[in-house]
């Protein structure tokens, strides 16, 4: 079992037992925002997808920015609604 560089289990060890192929648990993310965090309001039609198109460049990088804001359902935002969009250094360098 491999996951893409840009998933949340991309770099997880795998076990196997007589259930199946299993990802280890990861790491719980931080309570506090990252230093360099931008605050978003939101804006009609956005949601994390767009999100982290716009500040990631790849819009399935949305589980960043839910991360970020684990108070919230991703698709409970609203308009209005400020996001705690993490920066890309706040994450570790993907192995290739």
């Amino acid at each position: 079992m491999t996951f893409p560089t840009t998933s949340r289990y991309y770099g997880l060890s795998v076990v196997t037992d007589e259930h199946g192929s299993h990802v280890v648990q990861r790491p719980i993310p931080p309570l506090q925002a990252p230093a360099g965090s931008v605050v978003h309001t939101l804006i009609v039609g956005e949601n994390l997808e767009q999100l982290a198109r716009r500040y990631y460049g790849q819009e399935d990088l949305w589980w960043r920015i839910a991360d970020a804001n684990p108070a919230r359902h991703p698709g409970d935002w609203k308009v209005g609604d400020q996001v705690i969009v993490p920066p890309p250094s706040a994450f570790p360098a993907r192995r290739k």
